[in-house]
């Protein structure tokens, strides 16, 4: 065979060969968030913009593009990614800034998290992380650094990574853009740096949290919701008794009681509380072995890098997405306090759903590339 036939065969196989389950997963879970999303909503909608079906039809218009993203997200190389990185990072950077500008940003909440173009609008920051874990995988994987050093380049990604968000403010976006990089340090690295730092910064953490009235009864709500429960407290217990109308089979699909504006935000941040009411214990605990399974594929895929970048690139997507599915559950369980953040591919949400898809359409390259490469390499040893 030719050097030309072996090239044409390389690119059909990277481009056709990846862990199908990496797809289906994401999608069933996508296709069943819509579901949820048009029985939390139906009430809401229909009072507001006379059909029940509206946040579903958009939620929908979301996902097909989300999904030709996927696509857009796959046909390029990982090559390009490693090379552009720093570029690409600093453009979301700066994106994210222009969000508090006060012409094109939109304040919701008293957050200025949204860009406003015409009748769209999105949110920065959630491109910001999936860059950040681009260039931050190629910062880490330098081997020529040791741990000190490696630290104080990661902090210095982070840091910068996380000034337009707490100028924002969005602090749940902050979390997760923190305990990712941390991560993805920790990876390689160990615990040690990452805990001396999580102990220098627990006074200047105590007082930026008790500086901002909102934080206050947020944490007030979380530790003691029935001191006020018809005002910082109403949206945890209402959530709470969500779960407890479930039960273990739940009340049936569209028979929830909580989404008829008892609960607030139960089409997003809630989502999962309705999905228990009306599915029971058993509805939560199949999202939850969903993700599970999910993340053990991922874990597969990550075992079979060959490469220190696409090993760290694997995980910190991964991690970027896990990670808001624990903040979602456990602030509607009461485990942390409410931080506002979307279930990943369940929540209604353009900006979360596109930005998750496109980091699904990497992890696909991921697995192709990782895939493909395995099989020439098989195929060449005959």
């Amino acid at each position: 065979m030719d050097e030309s036939a072996i090239e044409t065969q390389k690119k059909h196989e990277v481009a056709c060969f990846f862990d199908v389950w990496l797809a289906v997963i994401p999608l069933l879970l996508s296709l069943f968030g819509i579901i949820m999303i048009i029985s939390a909503s139906g009430y809401f909608s229909l009072k507001t913009f006379g059909s029940p079906w509206t946040y579903g039809i958009k939620q929908i218009k979301w996902l097909l593009v989300s999904l030709i993203s996927l696509g857009v997200m796959y046909s390029i190389p990982i090559s390009f990614w490693r090379r552009w990185s720093a570029f690409l990072w600093v453009m979301a950077i700066l994106l994210s800034f222009v969000a508090l500008m006060p012409f094109l940003g939109m304040s919701v909440g008293g957050s200025s998290r949204w860009i406003r173009l015409g009748p769209f609008s999105f949110q920065p920051s959630e491109l910001l992380i999936f860059l950040m874990v681009v260039h931050l995988s190629k910062v880490i994987c330098q081997t020529d650094w040791d741990p000190r050093k490696a630290f104080a380049r990661t902090i210095g990604v982070i840091t910068v990574s996380a000034a337009p968000l707490l100028l924002q403010p969005d602090i749940g976006s902050t979390l997760i853009l923190v305990a990712v990089g941390m991560g993805m340090f920790i990876m390689k690295y160990g615990w040690k740096y990452p805990l001396m730092l999580l102990f220098a910064l627990v006074v200047p953490m105590m007082i930026f949290i008790f500086s901002a009235a909102y934080r206050l009864r947020r944490l007030r709500a979380w530790l003691n919701p029935w001191q006020d429960p018809l005002n910082e407290g109403f949206q945890v217990i209402q959530g709470l008794i969500a779960f407890a109308n479930g039960g273990f089979w739940g009340v049936g699909l569209g028979r929830s009681l909580q989404k008829l504006q008892y609960l607030p935000a139960a089409h997003t941040d809630f989502i999962f509380a309705i999905c228990a009411e009306e599915f029971g214990l058993l509805g939560t605990l199949t999202i939850v072995g969903a993700f599970a399974l999910m993340t053990w594929r991922v874990h597969l895929l990550w075992l079979q890098a060959n490469e220190e970048y696409l090993s760290f690139l694997i995980f910190g997507l991964w991690l970027s997405i896990l990670i808001p599915f624990f903040i979602n559950i456990g602030g509607a369980t009461t485990l942390i306090p409410l931080t506002g953040k979307a279930m990943p591919f369940l929540s209604y949400g353009g900006s979360a759903i596109l930005a998750t898809w496109m980091k699904v359409g990497l992890l696909l390259r991921c697995s192709a590339d990782i895939k493909g490469r395995g099989t020439l390499n098989m195929r060449s040893s005959f």
